[in-house]
């Protein structure tokens, strides 16, 4: 058996700070959204999918749809520079894990259960969060995966696949731990066991995370100590 943790939001608590710096950095180019509203359109999905969604939040700007295509391209990048830049910062604050989770990584190791995170996000990202954490150690470079080390991050299969082909593992017999439907169709093209971590937090729910998962064919939970047992 392989465990296949997402990061954000299964690992470590970050993602209410990451969706109050997007919604800041949003709001100077005219886009008003709360954070339940980024919840609903940006968690889980990877930075090309968000750009996709940033442009078309900003489709009745007419100034930005005069612009040709190069600008808006560039624009794009400095834009999602600036967010993954001020996000780094916030997370320099202090981030902190997900209750239970380390309690579960050291069931994990006393089992002799293989396990690894794989997140839509950057390297280096994970690096700053998981060592904020104190995580850091459960995961050495070779078990850490990134959306950048494959063609297509989530929701396609592709970083599952290349996570469990390279810790040796068949897709059927790895688990997903996923928060994020996203993550969760992901899993499910990949073949994959799927458990969702869906706490009861509203901020979280009021996407309708609970049915999305459900959906995908998510075993939901609620608490990550129920996690060791449903394994």
């Amino acid at each position: 058996m392989l465990v296949i943790f997402d990061c954000d939001g299964v690992l470590v608590d970050t993602e209410t700070v990451s969706a109050e710096v997007l919604r800041n950095c949003l709001q100077p180019l005219g886009i008003d959204i709360s954070v339940a509203e980024v919840f609903g359109l940006f968690r889980g999905k990877s930075i090309a999918v968000c750009a996709e969604q940033v442009a078309a939040l900003l489709a009745d700007s007419e100034p930005y749809q005069s612009w040709p295509a190069p600008e808006r391209d560039a624009f794009a990048a400095e834009f999602w520079g600036k967010v993954q830049q001020e996000t780094l910062v916030a997370f320099e604050a202090g981030v902190k894990p997900i209750t239970g989770i380390r309690e579960v990584l050291d069931w994990l190791t006393s089992q002799g259960i293989a396990f690894c995170v794989a997140s839509n996000g950057r390297h280096e990202k994970m690096q700053m969060t998981l060592g904020s954490t104190g995580l850091l150690d459960y995961f050495p470079q070779s078990n850490r995966f990134s959306a950048t080390d494959v063609d297509q991050g989530k929701p396609a299969p592709d970083l599952f696949l290349h996570a469990a082909r390279t810790m040796g593992v068949k897709a059927s017999a790895a688990v997903v731990i996923e928060d994020s439907p996203s993550g969760a169709r992901a899993a499910r093209l990949a073949g994959m066991s799927l458990l969702g971590y869906c706490p009861h937090d509203p901020l979280l729910t009021r996407d309708n995370t609970d049915a999305l998962m459900l959906a995908e064919g998510a075993r939901v939970f609620r608490q990550m100590r129920e996690l060791p047992e449903l394994l």
